[in-house]
């Protein structure tokens, strides 16, 4: 078997916290009160199935790097975002406060081969002046197993064998083909601490046998190893193998066994400026005592060098060289013109060295002032890692008005649609922006409809320090405007305002289309024919296609067909519009309750007395908010259970009033249910393929007798619909909620009519 590698992806993202990182609704977002520093460093462990000698996979992690997804939240919920390490910012503005930085790559997948999921999460303080070292590890979330074949006796049983394992939402099967090199990568749901295992195949002597059995109380980042022993002479006793063949398994912590560093590049920071905003200094009286510059390398910084255009002005040498190891000679000069720097100081908790370098006042004076151009200081500096990486920074001045670089006062981000799945709906699009330190006029967006010249200005947020000019810390900060009252399935073009200023770079976005959903109002039934135990029957189907394959809407008729009942039909007992609503009744169907029910989907087969659902249909990408629909809800009394199904139950449920529910949910493929006990598969919210979900419960009666009552049930997003579309909308109906497990009341009737998705 291949050897377990353990990877650390290092970020050294560096974070400056400052002050009021894009925070727009803080009642002063430029306020500078209360600074402090953080260091964020990211590692990433992982473990891999394929051998580390290929030439080619020069850094194994790159994917994982690239997905990487990193986020800092506050008090006031979410305020930095950035998808790959290579994008988080080397300095970004905080507040001081509490907040949580977190992040995770890979993928969430319930069961394969080869996709694993990191996460990571780290509290910390930032306090006035404070100066700390914040790690952030994301450790493997899988759960690992894997066949030690070495242990699989060729004498005693074929090559035939097939050996599955499976949590209770996903499923793997290993064979002779891939036993010895693959391993087996589990995300467990809530809840869901076992594995289930079954071996089946042939002995050498011909005859079948089959061993199941479970690993409990498994956890995360735990690798489990299945090793085969034998008594061969049980088969005579037992041939299914209980006695002919035994399992034990390996319980292994996954640890870091080898080591691959991958990290970003050393950073450089201006201490009591921003070094990446030209410094202009027309006048002596400008310039500061210094400008302080600190340097950061992980495992070490090695090299040094300082140089610039103007280095006799300055009163440097013109040629490089290593400040932290050159001789005396070659450093004497640059000492002599004022120039200090400090020795790295090494922390190995974060393994991060630091330096600074000193500018004098007296080394900017010497610049000329009449020179055409701005003077350029270029700051080079190497890490100490085996892999080392160089970055190089420039401190740019300007000494005369002819040199001074105008900065646009407002910049906007492009927003990548594809990848910021959150950022627009059918009436709003929100635009992060920057502004310059110096901002004259208000800061804002013009927009217009992409075949159209008719622009319209949106303002920015401007507090009241917003016009104060050189405001050092504002260039560091990022804001969001938001355009609403937009048209839906619109392509609109936008652009950065700021009183005489317009961008030249003008970019478009489209604005989502609204959903309609098809036969919401159940005016049109139609029926189809379908085989069952009992023969051919006629199924109620909604909708007018006579198809269960095309149909939007479902239902479990089908299944109680087999009974000659019809739980879901048309009714004209209570309605909203039209001439018809939908009617679920509830019943006794075979000796159990059968839940009457609609859903957004297909009955796709009766698996004995027990129903195969598959729920949700093609969508078009969309974010509501709500799901409206009028409803009635008279649930039955006297409720019935079965046993064999009483621990999924509420307490007390037995004899009770029947719980009615309507969950609607946002997914990226279609979800599969199964009623039958010994496979069941039920709608499961936490699902990596669901995006967003919203319920409500009815316990006792919903709306006035005889009339349907307008209800609004919104939708809940989570982490992973901000960079995945949706593909499928799923609605499920159930006048008894607890009909996946037989039980509920059969009088519970539940009307509904005119479903529709609200925008916000």
């Amino acid at each position: 078997m291949n050897k377990l590698i353990s990877n650390i992806l290092n970020g050294v993202v560096v974070l400056t916290a400052v002050n009021g990182l894009w925070s727009c609704s803080a009642e002063n977002p430029f306020d500078s009160e209360g600074e402090g520093t953080i260091r964020l460093h990211t590692v990433v462990n992982s473990i891999t199935t394929r051998a580390d000698d290929d030439p080619s996979a020069s850094d194994p992690m790159q994917e994982y790097k690239d997905k990487c997804i990193v986020y800092i939240s506050g008090e006031k919920g979410l305020i930095y975002k950035k998808v790959g390490l290579h994008n988080v910012d080397e300095t970004i503005t905080l507040k001081t406060g509490h907040y949580a930085a977190e992040a995770w790559t890979g993928d969430s997948v319930a069961a394969s081969f080869d996709k694993k999921f990191f996460r990571g999460y780290q509290s910390f303080e930032v306090t006035k002046g404070s100066q700390q070292n914040i790690s952030l590890t994301c450790k493997i979330q899988n759960v690992v197993a894997s066949i030690n074949t070495s242990t699989i006796d060729p004498n005693l049983m074929n090559d035939d064998y097939s050996i599955s394992i499976k949590n209770s939402h996903g499923e793997i099967v290993f064979n002779k083909d891939n036993a010895s090199s693959e391993r087996a990568y589990f995300m467990m749901p809530n809840g869901d601490t076992t594995l289930e295992y079954t071996i089946s195949g042939t002995r050498q002597d011909g005859k079948p046998f089959s061993k199941s059995g479970s690993i409990d109380g498994v956890q995360r980042a735990h690798h489990y190893i299945l090793n085969f022993e034998y008594n061969p002479d049980g088969q005579s006793q037992n041939n299914t193998g209980a006695v002919f063949l035994q399992i034990k398994i390996k319980d292994e912590d996954i640890f870091d066994s080898q080591n691959v560093i991958v990290h970003s590049r050393p950073t450089i920071t201006g201490v009591d400026f921003n070094i990446d905003k030209q410094q202009v200094y027309l006048s002596d009286d400008d310039i500061p005592e210094s400008l302080n510059v600190q340097i950061c390398g992980f495992n070490g910084l090695k090299e040094l060098a300082v140089t610039s255009p103007s280095a006799s002005e300055l009163g440097i040498p013109t040629d490089s060289i290593n400040l932290f190891n050159a001789d005396n000679d070659r450093i004497q000069p640059y000492k002599n013109a004022g120039l200090v720097w400090t020795a790295p100081e090494f922390k190995e908790s974060t393994k991060v060295a630091t330096a600074y370098i000193t500018i004098p006042e007296s080394m900017i004076k010497r610049l000329s002032k009449t020179s055409a151009t701005e003077h350029v200081i270029r700051i080079t500096v190497k890490d100490g890692d085996p892999d080392p990486k160089t970055h190089s920074a420039v401190i740019r001045i300007a000494r005369n008005e002819s040199t001074i670089k105008m900065e646009d006062p407002i910049v906007l981000d492009k927003v990548d649609q594809t990848t910021d799945c959150l950022s627009t709906t059918p009436y709003s699009f929100t635009i992060p922006f920057t502004l310059s330190d110096e901002v004259e006029g208000t800061p804002g967006v013009e927009y217009s409809k992409a075949d159209e010249d008719n622009w319209l200005f949106v303002p920015a947020i401007t507090p009241a320090n917003a016009h104060r000019k050189s405001y050092m810390t504002r260039a560091q900060q990022k804001y969001t405007i938001t355009i609403s009252g937009l048209e839906p399935g619109t392509d609109y073009k936008y652009r950065a305002v700021c009183g005489d200023f317009h961008s030249d770079n003008v970019m478009t976005f489209t604005t989502e289309s609204k959903f309609v959903i098809p036969d919401a109002s159940f005016e049109d039934w139609s029926s189809y024919q379908a085989s069952t135990m009992l023969g051919t029957k006629t199924v109620t189907l909604p909708g007018n296609t006579g198809d269960k394959e095309t149909s939007f809407w479902g239902s479990g008729n089908e299944g109680s067909a087999t009974a000659n009942l019809t739980l879901t039909d048309k009714s004209t007992d209570m309605k909203h519009s039209g001439q018809y609503s939908a009617r679920l009744g509830s019943n006794a169907a075979l000796g159990v309750i059968a839940a009457g029910n609609i859903f957004t989907g297909k009955y796709v087969k009766t698996d004995g007395t027990n129903g195969v659902l598959s729920v949700g249909r093609p969508y078009n990408g969309s974010h509501p908010a709500k799901l409206r629909v009028f409803a009635n809800y008279r649930p039955g009394s006297g409720v019935t259970i079965n046993d064999k199904n009483k621990d999924f139950l509420p307490a007390n449920f037995a004899g009770g009033n029947d719980h009615g529910q309507i969950y609607v949910a946002l997914t990226t493929e279609e979800v599969e249910i199964r009623t039958n006990p010994s496979n069941r598969k039920l709608f499961d919210s936490n699902d990596p393929v669901v995006l967003a979900y919203g319920q409500v419960t009815w316990t006792g009666n919903f709306g006035p007798d005889g009339q349907l009552q307008e209800i609004e049930i919104p939708l809940e997003y989570n982490d992973r619909a901000k960079k995945t579309k949706p593909t499928h909308l799923v609605i499920v109906c159930s006048a008894s909620k607890y009909g996946d497990y037989f039980s509920g009341s059969k009088t519970s009737v539940m009307y509904l009519d005119d479903f529709e998705l609200i925008y916000e």
